[in-house]
């Protein structure tokens, strides 16, 4: 919890960062607001959020006091306990909760396109859950990292970028002509954008990875977490660029949600997610430190390059009397494949290479576990597990034989075994979480599951070995 409390207060210092520079801008004359958000040419929104950050901040002054009086009064260890924990979680709330207000407020406004993209985004994220071989991060996790992008993620970098659009025209003031003014400003939106964007959607995964980290193995889960932020945020992006008054709706959910669904925001938190995973497999503390700030650096600079590439090539497109339709199917998909192509194939190369790493490792651990006949998972056990193909196929002939209920069970069994698979995995490398279940624990759990499966233990086996 202490984690999560520290990454949500460098969230809302860097929000009052941003004001602070805000407030110190250069101003045009004594009509200029001292905080630019409340000119009358910017919309009501950001100001909503100002005031729900600044009363967040006071919530937390009140919640410090709260802590303070408690230390002078008598309670019990057990009191005290939950206390702080209630604290803590409204502190979180309060300097989180103001960042969801834009997408909140921008999904209730454009219900219609809310729903349009519900279908292509839940597929995505299904997929993107499929990608794991072996075992799997809980959905609920899932889950809770895109709802991570849809809200906090988002949220932070709207705010953020309209503190920088505010802000940025009056810094550079001195640049010369209009036109060299905007072209300044626009550069500059490129690069905040990219580096916030992918702090705000990190920044979900790295709180996973932290308090959750016995459910995290590796550049796999980071991967899978990272897209699962990111097609949070593209979803919550979407929704608001369909709904806007001079936006082509249809070609916007074409390229966010058709073809560019796997790609943008998805393949960039991916990228940073590896980094954060990669430091889960690793002891050294200097050495995750470098691996997350690699996958930033790689994030941010891809979105960023990503941007620039992508307005260079509307100005290239302005010299080419190209007809609406075959820009729209034809050439702006194949920018697209150009310019963020690389970086789609650069995070399914670390997945199948992480996914490979895995397997080599789940294989020599079930090596040990089998030969020490304890029973949790045998010699023909082990090779379905690491063979995702083969448990597949005996799910399905279990389904067709036995029905739902023995399809769930042997589901859970394999899960099951898997997960005491993992966490040998992770104790011979030095890298077990304090958190997770003693291995008899996870045996004892295994040889429960194969008592109840409703399958005869002859036949089950029988089934196995075929498999």
């Amino acid at each position: 919890m202490r984690s999560a409390l520290v990454i949500a207060a460098l969230m809302s210092a860097a929000y009052g960062v941003e004001l602070l520079i805000d407030l110190a801008r250069p101003k045009i004359d004594d009509s200029d607001p001292a905080i630019g958000l409340f000119s009358p040419l910017i919309p009501t929104l950001p100001r909503v959020v100002l005031w729900s950050v600044v009363a967040g901040w006071a919530v937390v002054l009140l919640a410090g006091a709260a802590m303070a009086l408690q230390h002078v009064t008598k309670n019990t260890p057990r009191t005290r306990e939950r206390r702080t924990r209630g604290v803590q979680l409204v502190v979180l709330a309060a300097l989180l909760l103001p960042f969801s207000v834009f997408p909140a407020w921008t999904m209730l406004d454009n219900t219609t396109a809310l729903l349009v993209c519900v279908p292509s985004t839940g597929s995505a994220l299904w997929a993107v859950h499929r990608m794991q071989r072996y075992r799997r991060v809980p959905g609920r996790l899932l889950l809770a990292t895109f709802t991570w992008g849809v809200f906090v993620a988002c949220g932070f970098g709207s705010s953020m970028n309209i503190w920088y659009m505010d802000y940025a025209p009056y810094y550079f003031g001195d640049a010369g002509n209009v036109l060299e003014i905007r072209h300044q400003v626009m550069t500059g939106a490129f690069f905040h954008a990219g580096v916030f964007e992918e702090l705000g959607k990190g920044a979900g995964v790295a709180i996973v990875c932290i308090l959750f980290r016995r459910h995290v193995d590796g550049v796999v889960s980071g991967v899978v977490l990272g897209a699962a932020t990111g097609l949070g945020f593209n979803f919550a992006e979407t929704v608001e660029y369909m709904g806007a008054a001079s936006a082509a709706p249809e070609f916007q959910y074409w390229m966010r949600q058709t073809v560019g669904l796997m790609a943008a925001h998805t393949a960039f938190a991916a990228i940073f997610g590896a980094g954060l995973g990669l430091a889960r497999q690793l002891n050294d503390a200097r050495s995750r430190r470098i691996a997350v700030l690699c996958g930033f650096v790689a994030a941010s600079g891809a979105h960023a390059a990503s941007n620039v590439f992508f307005r260079w090539a509307g100005r290239l497109k302005q010299d080419i009397d190209a007809d609406p339709v075959g820009d729209a199917l034809l050439l702006q998909p194949l920018v697209l494949l150009v310019f963020q192509g690389p970086f789609v194939a650069l995070y399914l190369m670390m997945l199948r290479r992480g996914l490979r790493e895995q397997a080599a490792g789940l294989a020599d651990v079930l090596a040990v576990e089998t030969a020490s006949g304890g029973g949790a998972i045998t010699d023909v056990e082990a090779s379905v597990l690491l063979s995702p193909a083969r448990r597949l196929w005996l799910k399905i002939t279990v389904l067709r034989r036995y029905g739902i209920a023995a399809y769930r069970k042997i589901t859970a069994l394999h899960a099951a075994q898997l997960d005491l698979a993992t966490d040998l995995w992770h104790r011979s490398r030095g890298q077990a979480d304090r958190w997770a279940p003693d291995e008899q624990v996870l045996r004892r759990r295994i040889l429960d599951l194969k008592g109840a499966v409703l399958i005869p233990d002859v036949e089950r086996k029988s089934v196995e070995a075929r498999a």
